[in-house]
Order: C-alpha cells, then structure tokens, then sequence
C-alpha cells in the first residue's frame, strides 16, 4: 500500500514551470441542519450515534482555477490528514458510506443517506456529483420519507421540498483509490468516534475529478456532527499542462509544496451563521498577476472598510503585513523573491485569499 500511495505522489514531478496556482481555496458550506423528524428516522432506523436534533451537515470543497484537477487527499509523514469533532460523526445505518462508492439515486433519497459523513472526491450519488447549494440549477432529488425537510436558516437553501436544491448535479464520478487506511475511516461507518488521523495514507482519483459547475468546485467530503468539526487537509492537484501537478498543504511545505492557509478550519458554533471558511476571489481580485513591483488589490464592493492584509510565501510565512482603510490598495513587491504568493485579506470577519505570481 506504501508503494501504490507513493507513486501516485510522484506521478506528476514539474511543479514550477506554471505561472498561476491552481488551488483557489477551500470552501466550507453549511449543508443542513436535522431536525426532530430527521432524528426519530435515524433512530428508528438503528444509527448507533443519534442523529440528535441541530446537527449540522458541513460540507468540504476545493475552489479550483479552470483545467485543475483533485488528484489526492493525503495524509504524509511531514502532513497530517485529520477530520475531528468534538463528539462524533453521525453516519446513515443503511446506505451510508466511509468513501464514496456510487451509491444509487434511489437510495440516496431514502432516510438520511444524503446527510451521510464520509469522504469523496466529487461524487455523492451514481451519476450526481456535490455542488454548492447556490449553483444547483436542476432542483432536488427529494426524500423518499418525507424527512430532511428542515428550512433552518442558517443553512440556507432547503435541500428537499418544491422550492429545494439538494446540491447534486450531473457528472461523472471517480470511484476513490484508498490506499494506507484500514479502521481509521469506521467513525464513519457505524462506530461511534470522534478523529480520523493519517501520516501515510491516500484517497485518490486517478486522472484526477474537476467540478461539474464552471467555478470548479470539487467536494471532498461531508460530515455530520452536533460538535465542534475541525480539518487539517492536504492535497495534490494536477494542472492544465500535462504532466505536472502542484501539491497543497496546510503547514510547513517542503520544496515544491505551496501553504494554503484554508486547508485549516475550525468551526464556529457560537455564531448564528456559518460562514464560508475563505472565499477566494470573490470580493477581492488583483492586478497585474504575475507581478514584478507592484501588485493592486481592488475590493469588488468598492466599500472603503479596514482590511488587514497579510503576503504568505509558499512556506506560510508572513512576509509583509499592512492594514489600510480602502477599495483599493497597492502593495510594494520589488524586494519580494521570484515564487508563489498568497494575499491574505480580513474584511468583516471574513477571510479572504487571492493567490499572486512575482516574477
């Protein structure tokens, strides 16, 4: 299993001869939260951890540029892959899943399969793949017990319902190689647990698995929990340029590795509404990209509101922090090495992340 995970490691071996990096951020959307219906169901049905009333369903995706690819989740000896929650994971007694395995439709829509945990790359259902909510253009697939019904609103869009998204679209999904794992994904499976943790293991999609929606989102995983749930990712991406890839970790990167700050989340019961962990290049975009001396970061809104800035080299090192009351604001780049960059930007809570060239 150590040689299968290492080659699809070494697989793709040109990291620098790019000019943009692939990995927009990671984003965390609040999927569902259960209700007293949805509890009585699992129940009913033998869940072994209660489904208990306010679980909340997040889900995990990767924000990529056009033409990128989610090749791996790994977990290596210098990068731990860890998924915790401060109680359990809740996982559906009969159609439920540790890695996606193209479960049908049908079943899909029965209990509370669709608010499973477990991890993917991309696929939810036979022929359906996970898109965020808001993106979700052909309605849902429904509940064939009348349950998931839940409008709480601070998980936005009902997932069943006439008016429902249940953020599945049509696609092609991979089937995840899973390799270096034995018991560390049965929290997920019917046993009761509360961290998954791995140095020297791999889910993966050979050739890679790009979103079914022009943004590019890919899903990496749900997870149900009514505690506190926590991530510690790493992935490897292939690029448009065959051959080569670029791998994304959470701290600490080695040659050829990039840190994304995103890849780190924690969630924030306290506060009513979950927000997306990073939404990268949403509100803040920057020119000219690559660079040489300076770089301009232009705030969409065009508000004049504090934004605190900090640049992270690809090891995650602050390299310059600045905060300025403004719309738009240039940054001075002339003493930065040649590489990869990542502007770091708090506006109102949020952060925000736009990834640069200096050349």
């Amino acid at each position: 299993m150590k040689k299968s995970l290492l080659l699809i490691a070494t697989m793709f071996t040109s990291f620098l001869s790019f000019s943009q990096v692939g990995l927009e951020g990671i984003v965390v959307e609040k999927y569902y939260v259960s209700d007293a219906a949805d509890s009585t169901d699992a129940g009913d049905n033998g869940a072994v951890y209660p489904l208990h009333v306010g679980s909340t369903t997040y889900r995990v995706y990767a924000n990529l540029l056009p033409g990128y690819k989610v090749i791996q989740m790994f977990g290596s000896p210098q990068h731990t892959l860890n998924v915790h929650t401060s109680t359990a994971f809740y996982n559906d007694p009969n159609y439920g899943f540790k890695v996606y395995q193209g479960t049908s439709v049908n079943n899909t829509k029965k209990n509370t399969t669709l608010i499973d945990s477990y991890f993917t790359i991309g696929g939810v259902a036979n022929g359906l793949c996970g898109v965020l909510k808001t993106e979700d253009t052909d309605g849902t697939i429904g509940n064939n017990q009348g349950i998931l019904a839940n409008n709480d609103a601070t998980a936005g869009l009902m997932i069943t319902g006439i008016d429902g998204v249940d953020g599945l679209m049509p696609g092609a999904p991979i089937l995840p190689n899973v390799l270096g794992i034995t018991n560390e994904l049965d929290i997920f499976d019917q046993t009761v647990g509360n961290d998954f943790t791995t140095n020297s293991a791999a889910i993966a999609a050979l050739g890679g698995m790009e979103g079914v929606t022009p943004s590019n989102h890919v899903l990496l995983g749900q997870f149900t929990t009514d505690g506190i749930f926590s991530f510690h990712l790493n992935l490897q991406l292939s690029t448009p340029v065959a051959g080569e890839s670029q791998i994304f970790v959470a701290d600490s990167a080695l040659t050829g590795e990039f840190v994304d700050s995103t890849l780190v989340y924690t969630s924030l019961p306290s506060i009513g509404v979950e927000e997306i962990a990073v939404i990268s290049n949403v509100e803040f975009s920057a020119y000219p990209n690559p660079c040489e001396n300076q770089l301009t970061l232009i705030q969409s809104n065009n508000q004049v509101d504090r934004v605190s800035m900090k640049v992270l080299d690809v090891t995650g090192r602050a390299v310059m922090n600045e905060v300025y009351w403004s719309a738009k604001h240039t940054i001075d780049t002339s003493n930065l090495p040649n590489g990869f960059y990542t502007v770091q930007l708090e506006r109102k809570g949020q952060i925000h992340a736009v990834k640069f060239v200096k050349k």
